[in-house]
Order: structure tokens, then C-alpha cells, then sequence
């Protein structure tokens, strides 16, 4: 009978311990994994991979928001919203907004989000026979050029909107995607289709899109959307030009199915005036295109920042308040309204200057 030598003991041992070593690392990321799903964290909103849109959100109840962990609810036909929407509308004025996370409702509920307290402004009031929907449309971390991509299509599936709001989009440095060649696409929509892999665990949510969120997640952000660790407010803008096009694509889009294109120009926090030059180019192209424009920038001047702003640009359920009031003016004011309301169509708010949140910026 042989005795084994230290030389093969020892590597079995070895293999021994490194396969308990194993077996307990997958039972505690198991144990998380289980005890961090009562608090919401797996139960981010998936975003799948789509030709035009490049990402979109996937349908689906029982979500709740990456902050503050709010109800979210994507509909069937990916909007925020809690109704299956038909085509046909009859005695239904209906609203879309477009535009990121903030139009999305970043960190608030369902019946938060600015087009959701729109939706209850405008049915408060006295509408002979007509109900209002405002639905949003928006996704987190769009740039302009997808918020009219998805605008263009939300037409084109006939929706049927009287109105769209369009939004000003913060992530400016993402607009260069529309630019992707066939090959950089193809690779862009597998890492979105690898994000919404590691989504669905509790664990990774937790800890890089929480705990690591501003050292770790934003980084990831952007070598999934652009191949660079660089983030995208490191990234060059493209020009104004560029910008503009965007801006001519939605006012085409919306005159040729009949829907009122109205813009949310937005500021962050303790912005007060139009500093980038895509704002300025929104306000611009509305005062020379004749289309009403509310300007929160001006609204917000007189408010408690830290009550209207969450962090730097997210505004709290108050701050949504305010752009719903803001909205619900400029809708009332349309010459679409009063016939939708029954009544008789007086000095419709057609102008930029007439619109009460649209001064210089």
C-alpha cells in the first residue's frame, strides 16, 4: 500500500479548500441576492435592444424607480403609463411627452411624474364630455435625437396625439450616437442586451447603480453607450446644427399628423438663463417657428431650489407640480382646447410671447 506523497496532498488539499471557498461565496451572494429583493432592488426597469431606438423600456408592473424605489409602471406598449391605449380616441384629447429621465420620472411614483399631475389638472376642469390623457413616452438617458426618434414613432404606430411635448435632454453627449455605422450599432445593442442581463440581479443594482452609482456606474454608463470610460459630460457635443435638424425632424413629424408640438425647456439646478448652446437653440427655433415654449428656467428663479430638485437636475414630485401647472396653461391656451372642451375657441395661446413661462431665457 502506497502512501500518497506531499507533493499530491498538498495540491488536493488546496483544490479542497478552494472549492469551500467557492461554495461560500456563491451562499452569501445568494443570501444577498435573496435579502435585497424585498427592498426593491431587483426590480429595476429592464431596457431591451431596439434598431432605431437603440434602447427601450421592456413592459412590466411591480417596478419601482433606481432612487427612492417609487412605483414604476411600463405599459404594454412601453410608456409610462398605466392604461393600455387605443388607437382610436373618441371624446379623448390625448398628450404624449417625450424626452429622458426626467420626462420618465427619475426617483418618483407613477401618479408623480409631471405628466401624470397634467393629466389630473386638465380633468379637474370643467370638460364637457371630453377626458384628457398625458402620457409619458420619455426614457432615462435619452439624448434630443432619440427623444424624436421615438416621438416620430410613436406617430407613425397611430397614436393619434392632439398634442406632444417635447423636452429639453440633458445628455447631450450621447446625441453622437444617432451617428453609429452598421458594425458600431450591431456591438451597441449587445452591450445593451448584456446591461439588461446583470440588471435582473439585486445585487449588482445594489451595489453599482447604489452604493457605486457616482464613482463606478456612470463610467459603465459610458463604455456601454459609447465604447469609452470617458463619461458623457466629458464628451464633445456636436454642433448646434446638429441639434437643430432634431428640432425640424419633430415639428415636421408632429405637422404632418396633426398634433401640436409644444416644448419644455428645462434647466438644472440654480440655472437661471440659458447657458448651453442647445438651449438656446431650442428657444431659438421656437420664437422663429411660432411654437409655444414653456421655460422653467424662469419658473423655478423664484422657488426654494432643494424643494423643486432632488439632486442636480431631477426634479422632486414639487418640482413636477410646477412643470404640470406650467403645462396645463399652455394647453388650456392651444386653439385645439376650447373645441375639445365645448367650448367657444377664443384668443387661442398660439405664440411663443404669449405663452406665460416662455420669456427670454
Amino acid at each position: 500500500m502506497s502512501i500518497p506523497s506531499a507533493s499530491t496532498t498538498g495540491p488536493r488539499k488546496w483544490s479542497r479548500k478552494f472549492g469551500k471557498a467557492v461554495l461560500w461565496f456563491l451562499g452569501i451572494c445568494l443570501f444577498f441576492e435573496i435579502g435585497l429583493r424585498p427592498f426593491g432592488y431587483g426590480s429595476y426597469v429592464i431596457y431591451r435592444p431596439d434598431q432605431q431606438l437603440l434602447w427601450v423600456p421592456t413592459p412590466g408592473g411591480h417596478k419601482v424607480t433606481e432612487i427612492n424605489h417609487e412605483p414604476e409602471t411600463i405599459s404594454p406598449q412601453g410608456f409610462r403609463y398605466k392604461e393600455v391605449l387605443s388607437l382610436e380616441h373618441p371624446g379623448v384629447y390625448r398628450i404624449f411627452a417625450f424626452g429622458d429621465s426626467v420626462t420618465m420620472g427619475w426617483g418618483v411614483s407613477d401618479d408623480s411624474t409631471y405628466s401624470a399631475q397634467l393629466e389630473r389638472l386638465l380633468n379637474s376642469q370643467a370638460c364637457s364630455g371630453t377626458k384628457f390623457q398625458v402620457i409619458s413616452a420619455g426614457v432615462n438617458a435619452y439624448p434630443q435625437v432619440l427623444t424624436v426618434r421615438r416621438l416620430q414613432r410613436v406617430l407613425e404606430d397611430g397614436f393619434q396625439p392632439d398634442a406632444v411635448v417635447l423636452a429639453f435632454s440633458f445628455n447631450t453627449g450621447f446625441d453622437s450616437l444617432a451617428d453609429l455605422n452598421a458594425a458600431e450599432k450591431e456591438q451597441f445593442l449587445r452591450r445593451v442586451e448584456l446591461k439588461s442581463i446583470v440588471r435582473r440581479s439585486a445585487i449588482y443594482n445594489f451595489t453599482i447603480e447604489g452604493l457605486l452609482r457616482n464613482l463606478v456606474y456612470y463610467r459603465l454608463r459610458g463604455r456601454i453607450m459609447l465604447g469609452t470610460w470617458d463619461t458623457a459630460d466629458s464628451l464633445p457635443n456636436p454642433p448646434a446644427d446638429h441639434y437643430i435638424k432634431e428640432l425640424e425632424a419633430a415639428k415636421r413629424a408632429a405637422d404632418e399628423h396633426h398634433a401640436q408640438l409644444i416644448f419644455l425647456l428645462m434647466g438644472t439646478k440654480g440655472e437661471f438663463q440659458a447657458t448651453h448652446e442647445y438651449q438656446k437653440a431650442m428657444f431659438q427655433f421656437a420664437k422663429e417657428n411660432n411654437i409655444p415654449l414653456v421655460n422653467m428656467m424662469n419658473v423655478v428663479r423664484d422657488q426654494n431650489q432643494d424643494a423643486v430638485f432632488m439632486d442636480h437636475v431631477h426634479p422632486t414630485v414639487a418640482g413636477h407640480a410646477l412643470i404640470a401647472e406650467q403645462l396645463a396653461q399652455t394647453v388650456r391656451g392651444l386653439g385645439a382646447h376650447a373645441p375639445a372642451c365645448g367650448a367657444q375657441n377664443s384668443s387661442a395661446v398660439t405664440s411663443l410671447t404669449a405663452t406665460p413661462a416662455a420669456s427670454q431665457p
